[in-house]
């Protein structure tokens, strides 16, 4: 079962791949951005750091340095915040022109295939498939994006930031990280196939929704409310 999801998770990045690469430009710039990003929200307790140092003791304060620190942090935050603006209004743009993309084959794809395949499956669950299944790619998409780049920037930048500090703790630091992957590992793991099977629920219930509300006069005729109520309880 593993392998099996391993396989089906490659393949669908190996798919998912093209409709990325043609946002190169997008994508390249939003890595940067991420990086700017992060590396100035670091840089920020450093200045608090610096200016703290002016306290010397009581009544030994050098504020003309201290307020020149305080006007550089709020110059860093700003240009971290814009930074984030920025590359988030990327990663969105990117996301859902992806999304745009996959839905269009899909519909094109859906005029090439045979009767046989229309009839075997549901018009509620294609339109599952198109639709909702789609929206969740796009969340992951657009999690991934955002989270992704940001995360392994600010591990890197943390390192590099701490190791200028303390050896040992950031030593520490290295020595645990990897148990949080293989927790996190663990976790997905185990959660791939409860979101698998959350889709193909969604497929049916969509599938029931899309069969009773149009044949509602039908359904009215034969007085099967009740039972549709019922199996919409069930699969919900």
């Amino acid at each position: 079962m593993k392998k099996q999801n391993k396989n089906t998770t490659s393949a669908s990045f190996r798919q998912l791949l093209p409709y990325v690469k043609s946002h190169g430009f997008a994508l390249a710039l939003s890595i940067v951005l991420a990086a700017v990003s992060v590396i100035l929200q670091l840089y920020v307790p450093i200045l608090f750091g610096d200016a703290i140092d002016q306290t010397i003791a009581a009544h030994r304060v050098d504020f003309v340095q201290m307020w020149r620190y305080l006007r550089l942090i709020l110059l860093v935050a700003a240009a971290s915040a814009l930074c984030t603006w920025l590359m988030n209004l990327l990663n969105n743009r990117m996301t859902y022109h992806i999304v745009q993309d996959i839905r269009s084959r899909a519909i094109r794809h859906i005029q090439k295939l045979p009767l046989s395949y229309l009839d075997k499956h549901s018009s509620g669950d294609i339109v599952s498939r198109i639709i909702t299944d789609t929206d969740v790619l796009s969340d992951g998409l657009l999690l991934g994006f955002t989270q992704l780049f940001s995360g392994i920037m600010t591990i890197l930048v943390t390192l590099i930031f701490m190791f200028s500090k303390n050896f040992w703790i950031s030593l520490m630091v290295i020595v645990l990280t990897p148990l949080s992957f293989l927790v996190a590992r663990f976790i997905s793991s185990r959660s791939y196939r409860l979101f698998q099977k959350q889709s193909e629920v969604r497929g049916r219930q969509t599938a029931l929704i899309d069969e009773m509300m149009g044949g509602q006069t039908v359904v009215k005729a034969f007085g099967y409310e009740q039972r549709a109520s019922a199996r919409f309880a069930e699969i919900n």
